[in-house]
């Protein structure tokens, strides 16, 4: 093979390697190799998509009112070589969609280059997470990458459990799947239910169920993640995320990791539509 095909096959296998999706309850994290051009998601487009495809349907218990909330916060995104980073916000749109009967679909903006997707159903006085979806983009400046990783908890873990007393804890564990790379990673771990707090939201206070999730990841990506979540009592609705990532893939180069840590929180209670 001539020096300049290997260099070729080497370059591809460290892409390769890089755009790997990792799953995680809570949230997914997409490892992809770069860290340029993400901006500020668009409210006003995230409106605009939900009038288009969905109607307002209706809330109730662990079922928040559909509609498109904004959210505010800061998060890096970072990859242990190139200096890649990429920000979030600081503003974020997140939608809330009704699916089947007491069922919902949060999808958070973090950026123009980072979507996350969380499906919930609100199911025998607890809040069921049943699986979800993230897309990642980075940018290079003359191509980009993208990848989607769809994942599923079988069977569907708890995120609430409304009869749960501070410190209970239950297990949980979903896998995901990249579908451009055909990888998989297990993301397993505890729920733990930390206790009733408030949360600031347009100058009101809130009271809110805080939830952490532990999450050890195993696969083809080996990692940790912790995310705090901390629902409104009354629908079920995410106030206030906060997630704290790191995980490792192999590559030709050694061992690359990508770290995440952010915190967002919504500003009204009220979504456009």
């Amino acid at each position: 093979m001539s020096t300049s095909r290997r260099r070729r096959r080497w370059l591809w296998v460290v892409l390769a390697v890089a755009v790997v999706v990792v799953a995680a309850v809570g949230g997914a994290v997409a490892l992809l190799w770069g860290g340029r051009g993400a901006d500020e998601a668009s409210v006003d487009e995230a409106v605009e998509r939900f009038r288009d495809n969905h109607d307002a349907g209706a809330s109730g218990f662990l079922v928040p009112e559909p509609g498109v909330y904004t959210y505010r916060g800061e998060g890096t995104e970072r990859l242990s070589v190139l200096a890649a980073n990429q920000q979030w916000g600081p503003r974020q749109p997140v939608t809330v969609t009704a699916t089947e009967s007491d069922c919902w679909t949060f999808r958070v903006e973090y950026s123009t280059n980072h979507v996350q997707e969380t499906f919930y159903c609100a199911r025998d006085r607890a809040l069921e997470e049943t699986g979800g979806r993230t897309t990642q983009r980075f940018d290079f400046g003359a191509f980009a990458v993208d990848d989607t990783q769809d994942f599923t908890c079988r069977p569907p873990g708890q995120a609430i459990r409304v009869a749960a007393s501070p410190g209970d804890s239950w297990r949980q564990s979903c896998t995901g799947r990249s579908v451009e790379r055909a990888t998989t990673v297990t993301a397993a771990g505890t729920n733990t239910f930390v206790g009733r707090e408030r949360v600031r939201v347009a100058g009101s206070s809130v009271e809110a169920d805080h939830y952490r999730a532990d999450r050890t990841l195993s696969g083809d990506q080996t990692g940790t993640e912790r995310s705090d979540f901390w629902y409104a009592v009354q629908d079920g609705l995410p106030l206030r995320i906060r997630r704290d990532i790191r995980v490792e893939s192999p590559s030709p180069v050694g061992a690359v990791v990508y770290t995440e840590r952010g915190e967002l929180t919504i500003a009204s209670l009220t979504p456009r539509r």
